[in-house]
């Protein structure tokens, strides 16, 4: 190894054992360098052995003309027909940084394409669940259609998959006519009913039947092709598995319903009709699988996340909230609650009692017949006598369009710490209360047609998804 300089170099080689010096090469021209150099020596075609040699150096001394003799010791150098050395490539620092910069911009890219295609997964499971809450509602207003009808005892057998293709000729109609006419309802409701009178009763019961298989479908069969898409983890997996087995479960519900109508010893009084109990307990799992899918299909569509600085705005009026924090779930539980009362009102035919208002029964606040003294306990009045029912229904109701208003003045007083979405939600639940609220007057004063009916039914479930919407977007804000 030999520091370079700008002067012309020398280099021999030493034959030890014969002491002479053999020329080996010239090196003409060699440029100063900064750092160090390997020089390799080719083989000596005159030498007999491969032993290590010396390496000498003679240079000319610029302050007199005597060569000078400078010997170094050199390694063990074995020959072979290529380079003695192999070349390697070393690094430079800017280079290393080049490198590890396209390695970083790489896994970024991988990273924001991983999160591109959650979020568009997200985004896919979201519509579909929504789109099932929607079929959910539409069974719910379906299914208050065959109450109002008084169509849910027309089918008298369950039958989940034969049950789905309806009589086709006439002599499957006439066979289901006459299975119909061996129960309570035709017997003391519609003796003489016509057959095309029956087939439009039967319309409605079939209907209500049918877009139960249609929602089952329409869940499972999405829900294996997103899980096996990796769309839903494990968690999401679980929570969809429960309604999915509710909604069977819901099915069986139904059934064990309309069978307290069909037999004789179940009825309650002279009237045929489904247990009121069993008829909320339908209507209620309907409406908690709705709320479910409403709102895992708003956490995966309207995620809760806000930009840094709209945190720290809305966060400086979090103080203000604070009530409206709290009271907005309650308020959504009233207008479930309520909405479970008017399950007792059908369920009683209470809607045609007592059809004035505000007043009950010729003036009365409070009617004189508020109490049945047949019914024991006493505090079975308000599950069983259709006047205490529809007075229950009343007070509920106005208690819960007194806690709507009072959420849209909270609401309206700290809407500073509100986003543009959750003012919105606000506003129109008090729209929405005050719609439903008149409905639910319209109904009563003209003895509960079918299309106010199905109209205050469908009020009240649009009702609760705003109030769930309000909830979510209270979720949403920093505390």
């Amino acid at each position: 190894m030999i520091l370079g300089r700008s002067s012309k170099r020398l280099l021999t080689t030493i034959n030890l054992n014969n002491g002479n010096i053999i020329n080996n090469q010239r090196l003409s021209n060699v440029a100063a360098v900064a750092g160090q150099r390997f020089i390799t020596t080719s083989n000596n075609r005159h030498s007999s052995q491969s032993s290590s040699l010396p390496l000498s150096l003679f240079s000319n001394n610029r302050s007199n003309n005597n060569n000078s003799l400078i010997t170094f010791s050199s390694p063990t150098l074995k020959p072979s027909s290529s380079s003695l050395f192999t070349n390697k490539r070393f690094y430079t620092t800017s280079e290393q940084k080049q490198d590890e910069k396209k390695q970083e911009e790489q896994q970024q890219q991988e990273e924001e394409e991983t999160v591109k295609q959650d979020d568009i997964g997200k985004k896919r499971v979201a519509r579909w669940l929504l789109f099932s809450a929607g079929l959910v509602g539409a069974m719910v207003v379906v299914g208050g259609i065959t109450r109002l009808t008084e169509s849910g005892l027309s089918m008298v057998e369950w039958k989940p998959i034969v049950g789905a293709v309806p009589p086709i000729t006439q002599e499957q109609w006439e066979q289901e006519f006459e299975k119909y006419k061996q129960f309570p309802e035709y017997q003391k409701l519609n003796k003489g009913m016509t057959l095309e009178e029956f087939k439009q009763i039967f319309f409605w019961e079939y209907s209500h039947r049918l877009m139960g298989r249609m929602i089952g479908v329409a869940f499972f069969f999405p829900f294996v092709h997103y899980w096996r898409k990796g769309y839903i983890d494990r968690s999401l997996a679980k929570k969809l598995s429960a309604i999915f087995l509710l909604g069977g479960a819901q099915g069986a519900l139904g059934w064990y319903m309309v069978k307290s109508g069909l037999d004789e010893k179940l009825i309650i009084g002279e009237v045929p009709r489904v247990s009121q109990y069993r008829l909320a307990a339908h209507l209620g799992s309907a409406f908690v699988i709705y709320s479910a899918l409403l709102w895992i299909g708003l956490d995966l569509a309207s995620p809760a996340k806000l930009t840094e600085s709209a945190r720290q705005r809305l966060s400086q009026y979090s103080h203000q909230l604070t009530a409206l924090r709290r009271f907005t779930p309650i308020t959504a539980s009233l207008i479930f609650v309520t909405a479970m009362s008017g399950a007792f009102v059908a369920g009683l035919d209470a809607g045609l009692v007592h059809n004035t208002f505000p007043t009950m029964n010729n003036g009365q606040w409070i009617p004189d017949d508020l109490i049945d003294p047949k019914i024991q306990p006493k505090w079975l009045n308000m599950f069983e006598h259709d006047v205490m029912a529809q007075f229950d229904h009343r007070l509920l109701a106005t208690t819960t369009y007194v806690s709507v208003l009072t959420l849209a003045a909270l609401a309206s007083r700290g809407r500073g710490g509100l986003t543009r979405r959750a003012r919105l939600a606000f506003n129109s639940l008090a729209v929405m209360a005050t719609v439903q609220v008149g409905l639910g007057i319209a109904t009563l004063l003209t003895f509960v047609p079918v299309s106010l009916g199905a109209s205050h039914q469908a009020g009240s479930l649009s009702l609760l998804s705003i109030a769930i919407w309000c909830v979510h977007e209270m979720k949403k804000l920093p505390k």
